[in-house]
C-alpha cells in the first residue's frame, strides 16, 4: 500500500466529491438483515454498517470513545444518501463515518506524537504502543467494510497500517514485515514473534471478511506469544496489502503460496504450522488443511463458513445489506441481486468443491457460538478429521468472556497437538 507523508493532516480537510460508501454497490434486492450473529455485531435498521462495539472494545478501543463517535455520526443533520441510515452522510465532513473515526484516530496519534522520543522509559514505550494501536484500530474501523473502490476507505487503511507499524516499533515483541511471491506478484505479510531465541511454531491467520490483518494483535500478545507461538497475518484478497488479488473460489491462493515459501523464513518452524480461520477465513484455512496436509500441524476454525452460507439462498437473502455488499465487493461485482449472489457463492462451498466428501488428514478444532445463524454444529461436523475432531460451543452471553475462553481453549488445543 502506498504511504504518504503527513497523510493524516492531508486527509482531514473536508471534501465533498467522494461517493458515499453505501452507494458503491448497486443492490437490486434489499433485506432486513436478520441472518447474523452477535459475533458480527448488532443488527439495527438505522445503520448501513454492522455496528460491533463489543468486538471493537475487545480489539482495544476505549468503549466510551467508540460510542461517542457513533453518537456524532447519529446526530449529524448533514445530507445523507439514505435518510434511513445514520452512517450515510455525503462527503468527507463532520458526520461522515470515515471522517469521524479518522478524527478519533488522529487524536490518539497526536497523543503518541506528543511523547518525547529521547530517553524513553518502559512506561513511555508501553504508552506509545497502546496509543498507536488505538489509532490504528480507529482507522481500521473508519475503512470498514473495506471496499476496494472506496477511495476514502483506502486512505483510512493507509493510516491504519502506518499507525500499526509505528505501534509495533515500540512493542516488546519482535515484528517482521515479510514479502511472499504469489504468481509473480508480491504480497506483504506481518510476522509477530514471541520472546525466544528458538524457532517457533507459527499460527497462520486467515481473516474474517470484515477485518484487516492488523486487527489480531491482541490475540497474539495475550494468547499466542505467552505460550511461545508466532503469528503470521496476511490480508484477504481485494483488501489491504492483498487488494490487487481477486477473491475466487480458490480462496486460499495467497496462503498456499506462503506455506510453500515458509521454509525460507528463519524464525519459525515450518514443520509446526497451524492455520486459524476466523469466520469467512475458515473457508481458506479449511481448504489449506485439505489441500496441503503435509504442511500443516492442525486446523483451528473460529465459527467455520464452509458450506451453508454459500448454498442456502434464504440465508443469503436475509443477510444485512452491508454484508451482501461486502461479498459483492470482494467478488468484484459492482451490481448484485440475490440471484447473482447465489450463483457466485455456490462455487465457494467446500462440499460442492469435493473437499468435504473425504476426511481431513490433520487434527481439527472448531469453535461455534450459540445461536449463530451463519455457523452451527452441522457446519462444524462437515469438516471431519481422521486424527482428531474437537468441537467447542460457547455461550452468546457475556461475549467478552466467551471470546477469552474460546481463544484460551484454542491455544491449549494447539499445545496438546504439539
Amino acid at each position: 500500500m502506498a504511504t504518504t507523508e503527513n497523510l493524516t493532516a492531508q486527509i482531514f480537510k473536508p471534501q465533498f466529491d467522494y461517493p458515499e460508501t453505501s452507494t458503491l454497490i448497486n443492490r437490486i434486492d434489499s433485506s432486513d438483515g436478520s441472518s447474523i450473529s452477535a459475533l458480527d455485531g448488532e443488527i439495527d435498521s438505522r445503520w448501513y454498517r454492522i455496528i460491533n462495539p463489543i468486538l471493537w472494545h475487545w480489539r482495544g478501543l476505549p468503549k466510551l470513545e467508540a460510542e461517542a463517535v457513533l453518537s456524532k455520526i447519529a446526530a449529524s443533520t448533514r445530507h445523507h444518501t439514505n435518510d434511513n441510515w445514520l452512517d450515510t452522510v455525503v462527503g468527507y465532513q463532520s458526520g461522515n463515518w470515515i471522517y469521524e473515526f479518522l478524527n478519533q484516530a488522529a487524536i490518539w496519534q497526536a497523543k503518541a506524537e506528543s511523547i518525547d522520543k529521547t530517553n524513553l522509559t518502559n512506561e513511555d514505550k508501553n504508552n506509545l504502543l497502546n496509543y498507536y494501536l488505538i489509532a490504528s484500530e480507529f482507522s481500521s474501523i473508519a475503512s470498514y467494510p473495506h471496499f476496494k473502490n472506496d477511495e476514502l476507505a483506502m486512505y483510512a487503511q493507509t493510516c491504519a497500517y502506518q499507525a500499526y507499524t509505528k505501534a509495533l516499533s515500540f512493542s516488546p515483541l519482535l515484528i517482521k514485515e515479510l514479502e511472499f511471491k504469489v504468481d509473480n506478484r508480491s504480497v506483504k505479510a506481518i510476522l509477530h514473534l514471541p520472546k525466544t531465541e528458538k524457532v517457533c511454531p507459527v499460527v497462520l491467520i486467515c481473516n474474517a471478511l470484515g477485518n484487516l490483518q492488523i486487527d489480531y494483535y491482541r490475540y497474539f500478545s495475550e494468547f499466542l506469544a505467552p505460550h511461545g507461538f508466532a503469528m503470521l497475518t496476511v490480508d484477504l484478497p481485494t483488501v489491504g496489502y492483498s487488494r490487487n488479488f481477486a477473491l475466487t473460489q480458490n480462496s486460499s491462493q495467497i496462503h498456499q503460496a506462503i506455506l510453500e515459501q515458509l521454509s525460507s523464513v528463519p524464525w519459525v518452524d515450518d514443520h509446526r504450522v497451524f492455520v486459524a480461520g476466523f469466520r469467512f477465513g475458515s473457508h481458506i484455512a479449511t481448504r489449506l488443511a485439505y489441500l496441503m496436509p503435509n504442511k500443516i500441524k492442525g486446523l483451528f476454525n473460529f465459527t467455520p463458513f464452509v458450506h451453508q452460507i454459500f448454498v442456502d439462498n434464504e440465508l443469503q437473502k436475509n443477510l444485512p445489506n452491508s454484508y451482501k455488499d461486502m461479498l459483492a465487493s470482494r467478488l468484484a461485482l459492482p451490481s448484485i441481486s440475490n440471484q447473482q449472489l447465489a450463483a457466485e457463492l455456490k462455487y465457494f462451498s467446500l462440499k460442492n468443491q469435493g473437499l468435504l466428501t473425504h476426511t481431513c488428514h490433520v487434527p481439527v478444532m472448531n469453535i461455534i457460538f450459540e445461536d449463530d445463524k451463519l455457523s452451527n454444529l452441522c457446519e462444524a461436523k462437515l469438516i471431519h478429521s481422521i486424527k482428531q475432531n474437537k468441537v467447542v460451543t460457547v455461550s452468546k452471553k457475556q461475549l467478552q468472556k466467551s471470546l477469552h475462553q474460546a481463544f484460551t481453549q484454542s491455544v491449549k488445543w494447539m499445545e496438546s497437538i504439539l
